[in-house]
């Protein structure tokens, strides 16, 4: 299998971290990317020229980071990382939804202030941004997720959205408004998948 990426996208960090946490990493080639320049190779698997794309092992792509999670986890090793039903599956629905958000929103203002500036950011980005506080605070008020032994999809995604925004956004300083969420953070972040895809 392929897999098409950048160092800094969270969606394919969520990914890069689904991959070690599956036991596939000998199973999956990297190839690094710049989704802006709209490289030919990348635009052949995904119309977007979005990282990340998976060339999976019938040779056909798939190009959203949560489909290929979900591909991932279904052909990989070890503990499921989306439970099959019951109460856990939701549980992790809603942790995903909430994760997927915070990327979506933090990655939303960055990539307004590359494109557009800092300085007078669009009404977009405010909404944005003020989104990504309040995630914040929804999370350390809900006494942050659950510590687990082994972490769903749900945790995977709302820690690479926290570490995105201390990443990218840094005046947000969540962590000084969210002790138990960043002891949280801490916690998982010593996980071999995290500290092997940590963004440069």
């Amino acid at each position: 299998m392929k897999l098409y990426l950048n160092k800094t996208s969270p969606y394919a960090r969520l990914v890069q971290i689904v991959v070690l946490e599956k036991g596939l990493d000998a199973a999956v080639e990297r190839v690094w990317v710049d989704p802006w320049n709209t490289p030919p190779e990348l635009l052949a698997l995904n119309p977007f020229s979005k990282v990340p794309a998976l060339v999976a092992r019938d040779g056909l792509p798939l190009t959203e980071s949560l489909g290929i999670c979900d591909y991932l986890d279904e052909i990989g090793s070890g503990p499921r990382l989306m439970p099959a039903s019951g109460e856990a599956r939701l549980k992790a629905i809603r942790k995903v939804g909430l994760g997927r958000g915070l990327i979506d929103a933090a990655f939303g203002v960055t990539i307004e202030r590359r494109f557009h500036g800092a300085q007078n950011p669009s009404e977009l980005a405010v909404r944005w941004l003020a989104a990504v506080h309040r995630v914040v605070e929804r999370l350390e008020m809900d006494n942050a997720p659950a510590t687990a032994t082994q972490p769903d999809l749900g945790d995977l995604s709302l820690a690479v959205g926290l570490s995105y925004t201390q990443f990218r956004l840094p005046e947000v300083a969540w962590p000084e408004r969210a002790p138990r969420l960043a002891q949280w953070l801490e916690s998982l972040a010593r996980r071999a998948s995290f500290a092997a895809t940590a963004p440069e």
